[in-house]
């Protein structure tokens, strides 16, 4: 399968826990995993095939468990083009 792109958004959502710093460790794996990725104000976009996309997102929601979250609510959209996509035609 060609590379795909994909713009997540993890929401760790546990009650009366405090979420900061969560964030910057998620992101920490994105940047361990050695995919593509550029960090949004919104979401984060990662590039890679699509059975490393989705083994990142599941690693992504447990850490997040791990880390203290009662629950995590992943929103996550896909780009898929035959020939490929890649962060870089997308961006400015």
């Amino acid at each position: 399968m060609s590379t795909v792109m994909a713009g997540v958004q993890v929401l760790p959502n546990g009650k009366d826990m405090n979420t900061n710093g969560m964030l910057t460790k998620l992101i920490e794996d994105i940047k361990e995993s050695n995919v593509n990725y550029n960090v949004g104000p919104m979401e984060t976009v990662i590039e890679g095939d699509m059975q490393e996309v989705m083994e990142l997102i599941i690693k992504l929601q447990g850490k997040a468990v791990n880390l203290g979250a009662e629950e995590v609510i992943t929103n996550v959209k896909f780009h898929y083009c035959p020939k490929g996509v890649n962060i870089g035609e997308k961006t400015l």
